[in-house]
């Protein structure tokens, strides 16, 4: 039997909207657990659900990602039947755009709707975080290739990794196939213009993150129709390990969930 291609990790019986997350490289549908607790009950968290790491370890990792964007698209076309947006986190945030993006080519007569019925529709919005825009993003073209211990040591002093797995040595003969294969994607990736997407975007962003330029955060501007909503938190790179309550706050807001405060 196949593995579904998203799994629930927050899902809540009766939710309005359902989040579907793409988590940072390397990463599985538990490493969002924690922040899925955090979103109130009108939010269903769901996470892409990869091959190579926790639930579907023992298969190979994806290595084509045209291919994994295509299958994902078209499996939340199949499936999406509420209203739901995208929430992609860090490199998942390219993954999560190129989805989109997809979407709105498989289903170009679509729009989003509020009908629970409905489906074949686009994303009511697109939220990123941690992720520069992905025609300016920098990519590390050379980190898959690495022998194991240079591609840690490279991987660590970037921060390409939260500080709970970096620690943890034991855990990377497990985690590096994954690893590799997320980054060997980025790595290959080549930005494509197209039509700003029909869809909003909220840029998340950390005010301590030296790895975000300001011009590359707003960047996004030039992926959709309307002017992205940037919304910055006291944090560093890792948002959802730092302040998950701030973010799940955020994004409920964002998707309309919980009032915006003043």
């Amino acid at each position: 039997m196949t593995a579904p291609w998203f799994v629930p990790v927050g899902e809540r019986p009766g939710g309005r909207i359902r989040l579907y997350t793409f988590p940072n490289a390397g990463s599985g549908p538990a490493s969002l657990t924690d922040l899925a607790e955090r979103f109130p009950g009108e939010v269903g968290v769901w996470s892409v659900n990869l091959p190579g790491r926790q639930a579907r370890l023992a298969e190979p990792p994806i290595e084509d990602l045209d291919a994994l964007v295509d299958d994902l698209a078209r499996d939340l076309l199949a499936t999406a039947r509420e209203p739901y947006a995208l929430f992609g986190y860090c490199s998942g945030a390219l993954l999560a755009y190129l989805v989109c993006r997809r979407l709105t080519e498989l289903a170009p007569a679509s729009v989003p709707s509020t009908s629970p019925e409905s489906g074949g529709r686009w994303p009511e919005r697109l939220l990123v975080g941690s992720f520069a825009a992905p025609d300016v993003t920098l990519l590390l073209r050379r980190l898959p290739s690495l022998p194991s211990w240079l591609f840690w040591d490279q991987l660590i002093e970037l921060g390409g990794v939260p500080a709970e797995v970096a620690e943890r040595e034991v855990l990377r003969p497990i985690l590096e196939p994954a690893l590799r294969a997320d980054f060997g994607m980025l790595a290959r990736y080549r930005h494509r213009p197209g039509p700003p997407l029909p869809v909003p975007v909220t840029v998340l962003y950390g005010s301590r993150d030296g790895s975000m330029s300001r011009g590359g955060l707003l960047g996004w501007r030039r992926q959709s129709v309307s002017r992205p909503s940037m919304r910055e938190l006291d944090a560093s790179h890792w948002l959802a390990e730092e302040t998950p309550d701030l973010l799940a706050t955020v994004i409920a807001e964002e998707i309309g969930c919980v009032s915006v405060t003043a």
